[in-house]
């Protein structure tokens, strides 16, 4: 009997150690079949080089790919990806990851794609392949589902060199996270979040991050960001952090409660939000109070601030921001900002930014892409220069109706188009209009440029603001200066430049298809030349954008409704330098040579034949005067541009007060 029960016991003991070697090959395909699944029901495919499960109950991936099924394309690699399982629930045949580990991994985060202003007619479908409002939605839903998730009962997570990558690139406004370390674990009855990485973007942001968020709902903690500067210095930005939030699993909402508060130096925000897992929706509440000059300054590093820190204050502000949004009733967006001015106005002395000369004749130097700027004189100096009340009224109304419809009716923020960007945007599923006003552009171009980050988009909303409310400037002067900077072409800056360059004409004598074909140019004036096919004639979605121009332009009684014809029947001819982009001839070629012979006797001079403000060849009918011998006599519509030695003939080298010509510049 004695020996029975020792046999017993060795065959338990032999068959409990042997049992995880038994059942090992059916863990490792469920383990290997739940992902599969999970990957399937969202449109994925997933595969790895190997699959290792060691026990207890661990499972590690290597070589872990994630592939959307529509598009092919990669959204996770990880070298390494392991999942620690809860045993009790893997011995009733469900798999519960109780932690989390991620090294070497890239994540793809996908994007709706952005509509291209300069192609996309305003009455186009959304762009196909685009997420759509219900995959929109989806992904909301699911990100209130997380948050509302009890973060005290999520997995131990730990991340080492992952990076998450925007689809829009690194030109987009962010483009990613790159994470060196993330640890998630326990503590105080709660959990605790340490990480350390940068933002990925035009410029790289190195952060650390630090927060805790205990068992009585209390949110503490801070992050440390490291902006970069134009030099090549870094300033540091610390906010932290002391909020009350509820998370309602059951109710699926997740909610901060009021009385929460951000500080960011010496300013208080104080915050309340919440967001419901059903629409999914969120409102959002922000305000400041007693906001001054020197705190901002003191606050906000030099590369928040930018321009800013030349533009001085009196007095002080209160701020106020509410946004409600239900993703399910895109309409029934709520957004509202507000300033509440305690004696606040402009200090003229310690104000060194130029904004009050623009009531005045001045050098505009205009900021464009990748750090370039030009500059045009806005005074009678320049002959393309034009008051508002010199520039076709056609034109004028175009652009203002496809650049800003509330121009005249905003103090430059315009509160209702964000309401309807977000509506139509949310419709569409993709990003398909922007907020922007002229007085926001106009601060772009003068003052700041076009880097893609949010403290350039700060300093742009503040500059518009004080523009509009602190400088007396009126709504007529920012518009003639608007229309007289803004790019329309390459090297050509403001309508005048414009109407030259596309049909040769001055900018007061537009027709109405000009003008609504200048003003569909402006969003992106280096893509005008896809507007038209190889007979030089306006494709169909060219013709589409200005005529929902002209109906709006209708719309707000700015035009006869008789006065615009047919989309079908708008039609522009080019002339000019255009016309020779568009079309190039040998004909610059020919005036070339037929005027180097008489310009060798000039040594140090180079030729250039083009017009003046672009660089660009004009065809023989722009030289009115021009004999047998090449030379340009008092009388002809070319003209010398540049310097001239001291014995140079000046009656040969008349100026001419405003059309193209040949530009003469030294050499280098």
């Amino acid at each position: 009997m004695g020996r029975f029960r020792a046999l017993s016991w060795l065959a338990a003991v032999a068959l409990v150690a042997a049992l995880p070697f038994a059942i090992r090959p059916l863990l490792v395909r469920l383990v290997g079949s739940r992902l599969e699944a999970l990957a399937t029901r969202r449109d994925l495919e997933a595969s790895w080089g190997r699959l290792r499960l060691e026990l207890p109950a661990r499972a590690t991936f290597r070589d872990l790919d994630v592939v959307g099924r529509a598009t092919g394309d990669t959204l996770l690699h990880a070298d390494s990806l392991g999942l620690g399982l809860d045993p009790w629930a893997l011995l009733f045949g469900r798999v519960r990851v109780d932690r989390l580990g991620a090294a070497h991994a890239r994540v793809r985060l996908p994007t709706s794609p952005a509509a291209d202003l300069d192609t996309l007619p305003p009455e186009a479908a959304p762009p196909p392949g685009g997420p759509g409002p219900g995959r929109l939605r989806r992904s909301a839903s699911g990100l209130a589902r997380l948050l509302s998730a009890p973060a005290r009962r999520m997995p131990r997570l730990a991340l080492y060199d992952v990076t998450l990558q925007s689809a829009r690139g690194a030109d987009a406004l962010w483009s990613g996270a790159r994470i060196s370390w993330l640890n998630l674990t326990p503590a105080r009855g709660g959990v605790q979040l340490a990480a350390l990485g940068s933002i990925l973007g035009p410029r790289e942001v190195p952060f650390a991050a630090s927060f805790v968020y205990a068992g009585d709902d209390r949110l503490t903690g801070g992050a440390r960001l490291e902006l970069p500067d134009q030099q090549g210095g870094r300033s540091t930005v610390r906010i932290l952090a002391d909020a009350v939030v509820h998370q309602d699993r059951h109710a699926g909402r997740v909610a901060m409660a009021e009385g929460s508060r951000i500080q960011i130096g010496a300013i208080g925000v104080r915050l309340q939000a919440t967001i419901w897992r059903q629409g999914p929706a969120v409102e959002v509440g922000l305000s400041a109070d007693q906001l001054t000059d020197e705190r901002i300054k003191g606050s906000l590093p030099p590369p928040v601030l930018g321009p800013l820190r030349d533009v001085a204050t009196r007095g002080s502000w209160d701020y106020r921001l509410t946004f409600r949004l239900d993703l399910a009733q895109p309409d029934s967006v709520e957004f509202s900002a507000r300033v509440v001015s305690h004696g606040l106005a402009l200090d003229p002395e310690r104000t060194h930014l130029d904004l009050l000369g623009l009531e005045d004749p001045f050098v505009a130097s205009i900021h464009l892409p990748h750090g370039r700027v030009v500059t045009r004189e806005l005074s009678a100096a320049n002959p393309h220069y034009r008051t508002l009340e010199q520039i076709a009224p056609e034109l004028v109304n175009a652009v203002v109706v496809n650049e800003d419809g509330g121009f005249f009716h905003h103090r430059g923020f315009n509160t209702g188009a964000v309401k309807e960007a977000i509506a139509e945007n949310l419709r569409a599923g993709a990003f398909r209009r922007g907020a922007g006003t002229i007085t926001m552009q106009l601060a772009r171009n003068l003052y700041l440029g076009h880097e893609r980050t949010l403290s350039r988009k700060f300093q742009e909303v503040t500059l518009a603001w004080v523009l509009e409310h602190l400088t007396g400037i009126s709504k007529r002067r920012l518009l003639e200066v608007y229309l007289n900077v803004i790019e329309w072409g390459p090297e050509v800056h403001g309508a005048d430049e414009a109407a030259t360059y596309y049909f040769g004409r001055d900018a007061g004598d537009l027709s109405l298809d000009q003008a609504l074909f200048l003003a569909t140019v402006v969003p992106s004036p280096g893509k005008w030349r896809y507007r038209f096919d190889s007979s030089g004639g306006l494709r169909p979605f060219a013709r589409a954008q200005m005529h929902f121009i002209g109906r709006a332009m209708v719309a707000k009684g700015w035009l006869d409704p008789e006065a615009l014809p047919a989309a079908e029947s708008l039609h522009v001819e080019l002339a000019g330098a255009a016309h020779e982009v568009l079309f190039p001839s040998d004909t610059g070629s020919a005036v070339s040579r037929q005027l180097r012979g008489p310009l060798r006797e000039w040594p140090g001079l180079r030729l250039e034949v083009g017009a003046r403000s672009t660089g660009r060849r004009l065809p023989v009918s722009a030289w009115s005067d021009l004999g047998a011998s090449g030379k340009l006599g008092p009388g002809s519509s070319g003209a010398y541009h540049g310097a001239f030695p001291a014995n140079t003939p000046k009656e040969s080298a008349r100026r001419s007060p405003r059309s193209s010509g040949t530009a003469v510049r030294p050499d280098a």
